[in-house]
């Protein structure tokens, strides 16, 4: 039986020579190296794309760009980031590169109306962030419509991009958080408890729906 790098190491010899790239061992070598961590299922995948796809030589940057890490594209997730920005309302559930990528320059671009530009600068920073991705990572931009929170929370559980773990740091604890406005004072830690409470049987509540559409 192949080992996962001889599986790994076959493919991309035979996609080299497919797209008329001349590697020597090294080369192939270090490709394997680095599609290791991605595991051979996905690698295998990407090289296919390459296979049908490229137009010139196999390169390692394009099997990268290939590789499924379950990240959207730079265009999706600035759509998103933008809907949130636009209304502060709204909860989007985005990859945290996402929100990296945001504040190198695009969010301040967008404040001040270059739209263009912030989409460009995201774009650039986004594509440079996803290349060290292995598996796509997801965070939440909270609104303040909490009901609309707790939806998004709930699908992007659903959806396997929130476990149940970082989704309770998401769901509103209505009386807190009234609390916390009226008096303009941190959360003490009965309260802290309570809000944990209230997330905990939103999430117990979540985990029984989902269990019943399966």
């Amino acid at each position: 039986m192949k080992t996962d790098v001889e599986k790994i190491l076959e493919a991309v010899s035979v996609t080299a020579e497919l797209t008329g790239a001349d590697l020597s061992e090294n080369a192939k070598a270090a490709m394997v190296e680095e599609l290791l961590p991605f595991g051979v299922g996905k690698s295998l995948d990407a090289l296919n794309r390459c296979r049908r796809e490229l137009t010139g030589r196999l390169t390692l940057a394009a099997i990268l760009q290939r590789l499924d890490t379950g990240l959207p594209s730079a265009d999706e997730a600035f759509g998103l980031l933008a809907e949130g920005w636009r209304n502060e309302a709204l909860t989007v559930v985005v990859p945290e590169i996402a929100m990296q990528a945001a504040g190198m320059g695009a969010f301040g671009l967008f404040q001040a109306g270059d739209k263009t530009g912030a989409r460009m600068a995201f774009r650039e920073a986004y594509v440079r962030l996803a290349a060290d991705v292995r598996e796509a990572r997801w965070t939440a931009s909270a609104g303040s419509d909490r009901e609309q929170r707790t939806r998004a929370v709930e699908a992007a559980v659903r959806d396997g991009r929130l476990d149940a773990h970082r989704a309770a740091a998401y769901l509103p604890s209505e009386a807190a958080e009234a609390r916390l406005r009226l008096e303009n004072r941190p959360l003490l830690p009965h309260e802290i408890e309570a809000g944990r409470a209230h997330s905990a049987r939103l999430l117990a509540l979540l985990a029984d729906k989902i269990g019943r559409m399966q």
